[in-house]
């Protein structure tokens, strides 16, 4: 698992346009590295919800947004659009890259609990829709990381739960402990 000051990995996702290799993003500025479970999860689209209404926050702060989903470029950009998520995002079909940062698999009681089904009414009154997995993993276990200039992490959230993201505020802090902005970066 990865700690703020640990070297993180220079990951290869999916676009629509090919390979996309992370190195070339966070050497512009901050950059929010965010691992979703699959298009069904509630959590996920809550937390893509969240972190979309800060969005002009976090180009203010200079920091590009990214999301990683468990499926093809194709797949994600339309899931994406689809939904309005104003960052790109990014496909990881084979998991590799959620390898790489160490994000596992929950047991049954990290996806299916009563505290799991509460946060799921949560979810769902905040705008986030149900749906099953759709193909991906169900038990994948999302992360949250802020990886700045050199390629180092400033802050990794692991979930301990389905329903587990980092508060926005928590995230765009992070950023902001960068001192980038769109004024002087």
């Amino acid at each position: 698992m990865f700690a703020p000051g640990d070297e993180f990995p220079n990951l290869r996702l999916d676009g629509v346009d090919g390979r996309v290799e992370l190195r070339e993003r966070w050497r512009r500025g901050p950059l929010v590295v965010m691992f979703m479970r699959h298009f069904g999860c509630a959590f996920c689209r809550e937390h893509l919800i969240r972190m979309g209404r800060a969005a002009k926050e976090f180009d203010a702060a200079g920091a590009e947004v990214i999301a990683v989903f468990q499926y093809s470029a194709e797949a994600t950009r339309d899931f994406c659009a689809s939904r309005k998520v104003p960052f790109e995002c990014l496909g990881d079909p084979l998991r590799e890259a959620y390898g790489e940062v160490s994000l596992g698999r929950a047991k049954r009681k990290q996806v299916l609990s009563l505290k799991i089904a509460r946060r799921h009414l949560t979810a769902f009154r905040q705008g986030a829709s149900f749906g099953g997995p759709k193909g991906g993993d169900m038990m994948q276990l999302p992360g949250t990381f802020v990886i700045d200039r050199e390629g180092r992490v400033v802050f990794a959230h692991y979930a301990e739960s389905s329903g587990d993201n980092p508060p926005v505020s928590t995230v765009l802090a992070a950023v902001r402990s960068q001192g980038v902005s769109t004024a002087s970066g």
